[in-house]
This record gives structure tokens, C-alpha cells and sequence, in this order.
């Protein structure tokens, strides 16, 4: 969650004094400064922010140093297939190091450790190549584990090459679970391994200290984290959902950036030549020289392509499936990403009594915007709640009975589209209240009016976090709509703040990232965080998703929840009891004749049994058996992994579906259908206020 993105972060006062100290370093000797000096600069700025600002003042201590080398050594190696159990004991003899390091800007360990690692990738790769080349016995009753965090690592080279030889079985398995022919099998791992040994040794000097910054800060609390400047300035882009270029996605494939989609409306989609899985090999300069990408880190290939709207930029493109090379000249443009916008869909659906009700569905990926604009008046702006308050005017119009947020798969945002999405569905009143060091302070909707008043609902899962969470919690705790999905949201209620570092010591040059920093709490209304526990829905539809091992309460060293005093609000008494039950009881009823959800409840069923053996078996029968719906050709199966059709071309552009018919889906619709109907068919509910 990022709340502060557009205000300077206020530096505590013994903070300035130290920042002021390295200013005076930095202006000193910043035209000279080589780039581990930087490096260590940024370490200890790092660290005194850190103790300074986060949420929980931490003293990064021995304790801390302990986890911190645990942190990094598992953001290397997580499958424990690299490291042998004695190299890693080697490096805990500096776990109460670390600490003392970084107060002096020493990062040497970070290095240490990464060239060993370096050492290992290299030697495992010959294993890779010659494991593709056996045939692979998959009647045979072997397994691994599931959680590497269980296991130790390993004590002697057999056994980790034993290791590998399952990991590369287990990649088999799943292709040939997937019709992959062996020879094709074979050939993309051995690209995938190949490209994930050059992605290593591409890693520069930003990066590992990101990388060793980050193992730092997730050993306070799992959000913090360090940003190298290029993340920093992606990430700026990502929420503003814009960015300057040719409109084209690309990913690493065998040492070429390959073109992965196509943005509409971008250059590369007006211009028509470019096409997924072409391969840029090169740019052509200014002064007709070319440029070779290939084997190039595609982070730097993506710079070298991006620039400034209306600028040229001449790509060197190998057509997908010949050896020829085109020069494609391309204008570069601002684009939008129209795709991860909110985009909304008008569902007819029908009541018990057959007579149609209309839902207008809005699919809402993130909260975004582009905050500076919104508070300058820009009418272009972005924003979620802007879009969303188009769709919602779009919807009246079509005289919809219920309006219907989709909130899953949506991560979060910006706190200030939560706040003002929220204004949307509420009169006036607290949205969200925030513990900081000083205190606890609320921070409400303040526009009068409402701009949907009808009955409304919100569809969640277990991936829904954040400003998703707040969004949530308000439409609960006003009782102001219904909430439907799995057992609860996330459970992330922390909210981190962009601290640029450059800002903390005054100077421009050199560019020293940012720290994402947990500096406050989420409380709803109500006065229970979000944190941990999430928001439950009213109404809870099983799913595979809710037996996952993920959410805020299974990541390590997340802050607890807790409660601070309820707030006094308004309630719209649209969600009573006695409705939330008769409905419940309605959808259970349903679920409990329908064939496509008791087949998922035995999937769930077998989810559950395999969590507790804690293996993947690599015997085919078995694996089909634990992982394999028996169903998973059935297209009204949304856990089921999606069949691909090899003659199908390729999609220049992917769009996002807003609604999709199946069997999930559907009940969702038939719960909303018969909260319309209970709506319309009780009294006129009169406002009350909720202390």
C-alpha cells in the first residue's frame, strides 16, 4: 500500500543530523564516489531510516542479523537445490555480524555469499543437462517435498544431485501431464535453465544489494523492502498505469527478448509489423552504428527500447520462426494500460419469480492512480474511482438493480482510492483508521453523497489485500452491501510509505533508490485491523483457494493483529441477519445438488489430504491422482489449469475477461439475484448510527 506517494517523507529529527552527516560525505566526494562506496552509503542510510521510521522501531541487532542472513541465504537458494548444508553452516558463523556491518556500510557478505552461489549455479548446470537426456521413469513410487522449509539442506554433492534429478522429473512430469512431447519437454527446460543461469550472472551490483537490503527488511516485517532506482522508477509507472514506448511486453527466451504481447493502441500495435514471439536482436543509434541484445539483461533491453513519447527508436527484429533480420523504425508514445483499468459489464440475470434483474459488474484489478493529477484537477487523470464513478453513471442509465465489485486478485494500491472509491457507496464518515508512532488517527470519505445508494455487493478471495481489504471492511462494517467469497481476504492491514533516499540527504546525484517502509496499521471502522484476519464475507463459496498456504498470517515476522476503539458511523441496514441467513442457507441448498461443486469439494478434499503427507509424488498415476481434477477438460472448472490449443495463433494483445460464465460465477449471480429480490421484497430500511 502506498500512502505517501507525492508528500516528502518527514525525517525524524536524530535521523536528520546522521542524513545531514552523509550529505556532507556524499557532496564531497559524489564526482569521485565509485559504485561500492555508493553501495555503502545507501547501506547505512538504510539502516538508520529503518530504526528511525518503521512502524515497530526495531534495533537491528544480533537477533535481527540472524534472521537476516537466514533471509538471504533463503532468497538465493529456496528449494535448498544450491547450497550445500555446510557452506550454509560456514555462513552462520557471521549471524551476529551483520548488524555491526551495516552501521559501517560493510556489505562484503552479500557478495561472499552470492559469488559462492554463483559458483554452485554454474556446476548444477551440467547436472541439468545431462538429467534432460535421460528418460525418466515415472512408474516408479518416489517424491519430493513440498516445503523445502521442512527439510534441511543437503550434506554431500550426490545428495544434491539427487535433488535435481527429481526437480528435473517433476518439470517432465508436468509437461507430459500436459501432452508435451519429450523432445519439446526437453528442449524448453533446457532453454528455461539455461536462461535462469545467464538471469544469475546478469545480476548487477543494484541488484544483489536490493536483493540484500530486502532480506534486511523482511526480517522486520514482510512488505518493507529496498528498491534499486530502476525498480523504484518501474514501480512509479506501474501505478500510474502509463508508461513511454513502443507498447510491446517481452520476456527472456534463450538469450533473446522476445515479444511476449502487444499493447493496443500502442506504437507497436498501429505500426502492425511487430508480432508475438518476433525477437529483438538490436537497436540501430543515431549515428547508424547497431547495437547488439543479445544475451543482454532484459531490464537493459527494455531501456534501450522505452524513451520519451515521440522520439524514434530503429529495432533490429528477427521474425518469429526465421533467421532473418528486419529494421523496424518505431515512434515511441505515452501508453496506457487501458487493460488493467477498471472495465465493467452489464449481466442479466433472473430473480426466483423469472422476472430479469440487471447487475452491472465492475472488475477492478488494482487501485491505482496518478495522485498529483487527480489533486491538480486534471480531467485525464487516472484513477479507479474515477473510472469506476463512469461505469456506476453508465450503469444508472441502464437502470441496473445492483451494482457488483470484483475485488479478487486485486493486491491493493493506493490508500487514497480506497478512501475515495469507498465515497462512492457511502454518504459521509471513517473509512479507515491508522496507528502511527503517534498515535491513532481516522481518515474518512468527506464528500457528501453517495453516488450509488442501491443495493451492492463485493466479491472477494484470498488474494484480495490491502485497499481491497479497506474497501471491503467499509462496505461491511456501514452494512452497506454484501460480501461473498472465500473464507477471508488476505489479512494485509500495514501500510508502507515510498521513502526516496536521495530526498533524505539532499542531493540528486548519485540516484540511491527508495525503501518501501511499514510505517503505520490498518484499522476499519469497526476498530479490528485487517491485519491477520482479513475481512470475512457474508456469505462464504468454498474454493481450492482457501486451502492455499498463503495470506498475511503465513508469511514470516508479519506484525499482529489487534483492535483499537470502534468509531461511530452510519448504518444502511441493507445486510440484516435474518437476510444474510435466509440467503446462505438458499446457496448451500444449491451447491449442496450441483455436480460441478461437489466435484470441487472432492478436489478440496483431496487438496487437504495431500497438504498433510507434505509430498509431490513423481509417480505419474499418483500425481494425476493428487493434482489432476477429474473434471479438468470441463470448462466451468476455474481451478482447473486451463488446456492449451497448440493451432491456435497467438494473441497479439490478451484481454482481460470482465465476467465469465461458469459454474462459480453463477452462483455468485444467483446470490445476488435473491439479495435483490430480499432488498426490494422487505420495508424501507431507515439509517441508524453505529457507535
Amino acid at each position: 500500500m502506498i500512502q505517501a506517494m507525492i508528500r516528502r517523507f518527514r525525517v525524524p529529527l536524530c535521523l536528520a543530523g546522521l542524513a545531514s552527516t552523509t550529505a556532507v560525505f556524499l557532496g564531497a566526494q559524489a564526482p569521485n564516489l565509485n559504485s561500492t562506496q555508493v553501495d555503502q552509503v545507501t547501506a547505512r542510510l538504510v539502516s538508520l531510516i529503518v530504526e528511525n521510521s518503521h512502524i515497530s522501531k526495531p534495533k537491528i541487532d544480533d537477533e535481527i542479523s540472524k534472521r537476516w542472513v537466514r533471509n538471504f541465504v533463503k532468497s538465493l537458494d529456496p528449494q535448498k537445490l544450491y547450497f550445500l548444508k555446510s557452506e550454509v553452516d560456514g555462513f552462520m558463523k557471521q549471524e551476529t555480524a551483520l548488524d555491526d556491518q551495516i552501521k559501517d556500510g560493510k556489505i562484503d557478505f552479500a557478495k561472499e555469499v552470492f559469488d559462492k552461489f554463483l559458483a554452485k549455479a554454474d556446476q548444477t548446470q551440467s547436472w541439468i543437462t545431462d538429467y534432460l537426456k535421460q528418460d525418466m521413469d515415472f512408474t516408479v513410487d518416489e517424491s519430493i517435498p513440498e516445503n523445502p522449509d521442512k527439510i534441511e539442506y543437503p550434506v554431500s554433492d550426490d545428495e544434491r544431485k539427487d535433488r535435481w534429478r527429481k526437480r528435473i522429473k517433476l518439470d517432465l512430469l508436468q509437461y507430459k501431464i500436459d501432452d508435451t512431447p519429450i523432445t519439446e519437454a526437453r528442449q524448453k527446460l533446457t532453454v528455461r535453465y539455461k536462461d535462469r543461469l545467464r538471469a544469475f550472472k546478469q545480476v548487477t551490483t543494484n541488484d544483489l544489494l536490493e536483493i540484500y537490503l530486502t532480506s534486511l527488511l523482511t526480517s522486520i516485517d514482510p512488505h518493507s523492502s529496498y528498491m534499486s532506482p530502476r525498480t523504484w522508477e518501474d514501480m512509479l509507472q506501474s501505478l500510474r498505469l502509463e508508461l513511454e514506448g513502443i507498447g510491446a511486453s517481452l520476456s527472456s527466451e534463450d538469450g533473446y527478448a522476445t515479444i511476449k504481447e502487444i499493447v493496443p493502441g500502442g506504437a507497436a500495435d498501429k505500426d502492425g509489423r511487430l508480432q508475438v514471439e518476433d525477437k529483438i536482436v538490436g537497436v540501430t543509434k543515431d549515428d547508424g552504428t547497431e547495437e547488439d541484445l543479445i544475451e543482454k539483461k532484459l531490464s537493459d533491453v527494455v531501456r534501450k527500447i522505452r524513451g520519451p513519447a515521440g522520439t524514434k527508436v530503429n529495432l533490429i527484429v528477427m521474425p518469429n520462426g526465421t533467421r532473418e533480420r528486419k529494421i523496424y523504425e518505431l515512434t515511441r508514445q505515452k501508453i496506457e494500460l487501458k487493460e488493467q483499468h477498471a472495465k465493467g459489464k452489464l449481466i442479466e440475470t433472473k430473480g426466483t419469480d423469472g422476472k430479469p434483474i440487471k447487475v452491472g459488474v465492475i472488475s477492478l484489478p488494482a487501485f491505482y492512480g496518478d495522485t498529483q493529477a487527480v489533486f491538480q484537477g486534471d480531467p485525464n487523470a487516472v484513477s479507479a474511482t474515477l473510472d469506476c464513478k463512469k461505469l456506476i453513471n453508465e450503469f444508472k442509465q441502464q437502470k441496473v438493480d445492483c451494482v457488483l465489485i470484483d475485488l479478487r486478485t486485486n493486491g491493493g494500491g493506493l490508500l487514497q482510492e480506497a478512501i475515495t472509491l469507498s465515497g462512492l457507496f457511502i454518504d459521509k464518515g471513517p473509512v479507515v483508521q491508522v496507528r502511527q508512532a503517534s498515535g491513532v488517527r481516522h481518515l474518512d470519505d468527506e464528500v457528501a453523497g453517495a453516488e450509488w445508494t442501491g443495493p451492492m455487493a463485493v466479491i472477494i478471495d484470498r488474494t484480495s489485500a490491502s485497499a481491497s481489504e479497506i474497501f471491503a471492511g467499509v462496505i461491511r462494517d456501514y452494512n452497506r452491501g454484501l460480501i461473498i467469497g472465500d473464507s477471508s481476504t488476505f489479512g494485509k492491514g500495514t501500510v508502507q510509505s515510498i521513502v526516496p533516499l536521495n530526498e533524505q540527504v539532499r542531493i540528486k546525484q548519485p540516484d540511491l533508490g527508495a525503501l518501501k517502509l511499514t510505517i503505520q496499521q490498518f484499522y476499519r471502522a469497526n476498530g479490528e485491523s485487517t491485519q491477520i484476519e482479513g475481512v470475512k464475507p457474508h456469505i462464504h463459496i468454498p474454493s481450492v483457494r482457501d486451502q492455499a498456504d498463503f495470506g498475511e498470517g503465513k508469511m514470516d515476522f508479519a506484525l499482529k493483529f489487534d483492535k483499537v476503539p470502534s468509531l461511530e458511523r452510519e448504518d444502511f441496514n441493507m445486510v440484516p441477519p435474518e437476510l444474510v441467513s435466509k440467503i446462505t442457507q438458499a446457496s448451500s441448498d444449491r451447491r449442496a445438488k450441483d455436480e460441478k461443486f461437489q466435484k470441487q469439494a472432492e478436489t478440496i478434499r483431496k487438496s487437504i489430504d495431500r497438504k498433510k503427507r507434505e509430498i509431490i509424488p513423481l509417480n505419474e498415476a499418483k500425481f494425476r491422482a493428487d493434482f489432476i481434477p477429474e473434471d479438468d477438460h470441463d470448462e466451468n472448472n476455474p481451478d482447473k489449469p486451463k488446456s492449451k490449443d497448440k493451432d491456435k495463433p497467438k494473441k497479439r494483445f490478451v484481454e482481460r475477461n470482465i465476467w465469465e460464465s461458469e459454474f462459480y460465477n453463477n452462483e455468485v449471480m444467483r446470490i445476488v439475484a435473491d439479495y435483490v429480490e430480499s432488498i426490494k421484497a422487505q420495508p424501507k430500511q431507515i439509517k441508524a448510527v453505529i457507535r
